[in-house]
């Protein structure tokens, strides 16, 4: 809990002694809009959106570009997109209520819970061995399982893992079909980005006693006025199609509205580790619930030691990775800007379609980018975190630069 319990105590010493606190920018955030203006006039992104806030207030909101390359309709800022693995923060949430409940603790064997999973091996065919230990909820919160995915699956798995969730049609089902999975490694030896937050929504509709997405409805959602997130969207949905190629060339992705191929990326069960929608400002709320120690506008998610607790690296040093990760949430180091190093340690992830978020305690700052460009773009969603610090710490510079005695102000 230290970095949100410190920021709290900070704040209410400052109101105390007459401190002053850096105010939210109220600036347009130029850099940002003229950033984002680029990317779809040099044709990156067909259409792109993003929300920034600031001690609760949003500071920028703006939708530039189309909604398809087979439009000429305007991206509006309440699109409702697929976030992918944005979702897996969501359901890591719901985890950690059943925590706090007392109902799941979070190094129990998931075997606890989903009897399948005792008889998970490590390897393949004559190698195959049990594991050293269980997998742990733990496990599946830092991506330490063993499981990975089609595509972070080594050479020699990715058969095994090509195809998996074909068929099936409800969360006990895929939930069966991964405890099959070989294991790429032993619990709690290696990072490896994979299935981890699938199985926990299996868990969570286990521990919860409903389906994954009632529970997510009546437990996060509708708490906190999320009424454009589910993992089905309205049927008279215009979308915001899925493109992909080169940037001035971006087409339709047909193969994600097709039957056949990408099955993992659009399962027909409630996948927990990327099957959800939202929108701008259903996923901020979502993220200024977390900065705010689990709380929005009076309702309480997550108690504050709990999100303290989800935002510190959980990675052991022996874990040969440059990543540090809590549960749910990457960790991510500071960006240098203009006016020094910015956003440190602030909590973040993205979706397979080029959605991106990041919440910066430090700073009260919340901001999440929304584009449907396949695969994802690594570069693109830098640059984001790198053009929202920036934009952030020249408006404060500026508005600094007002307040001083020489202004009158």
């Amino acid at each position: 809990m230290r970095r949100s319990v410190l920021a709290v105590v900070c704040k209410t010493l400052a109101i105390i002694l007459f401190i002053p606190l850096a105010s939210p920018v109220h600036g347009d955030l130029q850099d940002l809009r003229q950033w984002m203006q680029a990317q779809v006039e040099s044709g990156n992104v067909v259409g792109c959106s993003a929300q920034v806030t600031q001690e609760g207030e949003t500071i920028f909101e703006g939708a530039f570009g189309r909604r398809s390359p087979e439009s000429s309709d305007a991206l509006e800022t309440d699109q409702i997109v697929r976030i992918y693995s944005m979702s897996k923060a969501i359901t890591s949430a719901a985890v950690m209520q059943l925590v706090e409940q007392g109902k799941i603790g979070i190094d129990d064997p998931v075997s606890m819970y989903l009897p399948e999973f005792e008889r998970m091996q490590v390897g393949l065919g004559e190698d195959a061995r049990p594991p050293r230990r269980s997998v742990t909820i733990r496990d599946l919160l830092t991506h330490t399982s063993g499981l990975a995915y089609d595509f972070s699956a080594s050479p020699s798995f990715k058969g095994a893992y090509e195809g998996i969730f074909k068929g099936k049609q409800t969360l006990d089902e895929a939930s069966e079909a991964m405890a099959t999975l070989p294991l790429l490694h032993d619990p709690g030896e290696s990072f490896t980005y994979g299935l981890n937050t699938d199985v926990l929504g299996a868990v969570v509709e286990e521990v919860g006693q409903q389906p994954f997405g009632e529970y997510l409805q009546a437990n996060i959602f509708e708490p906190l006025g999320m009424h454009s997130t589910m993992f089905t969207p309205p049927a008279d949905l215009e979308l915001m199609h899925i493109v992909t190629g080169t940037p001035g060339s971006l087409k339709v992705d047909e193969s994600h509205y097709g039957d056949r191929r990408h099955v993992a990326l659009k399962p027909r069960f409630e996948s927990g580790g990327g099957g959800l929608w939202s929108t701008l400002n259903d996923y901020t709320r979502f993220m200024q619930a977390m900065e705010q120690g689990g709380q929005l506008d009076g309702v309480r998610i997550l108690r504050p030691e709990t999100v303290a607790f989800m935002t510190q690296n959980h990675l052991s040093p022996a874990i040969d990775s440059p990543m540090r990760f809590g549960l749910g949430f990457g960790l991510n180091p500071p960006v240098e800007t203009a006016h020094g190093p910015r956003g440190g340690g602030r909590w973040t992830w993205g979706g397979a379609a080029s959605t991106y978020f990041f919440i910066d305690p430090d700073q009260d700052l919340t901001a999440v980018f929304i584009t449907q460009k396949f695969p994802f773009d690594f570069m693109l969603g830098d640059a984001f975190h790198r053009e929202v610090l920036e934009s952030v710490a020249a408006a404060e510079v500026a508005a600094a630069g007002e307040r001083t005695p020489a202004s009158g102000r």
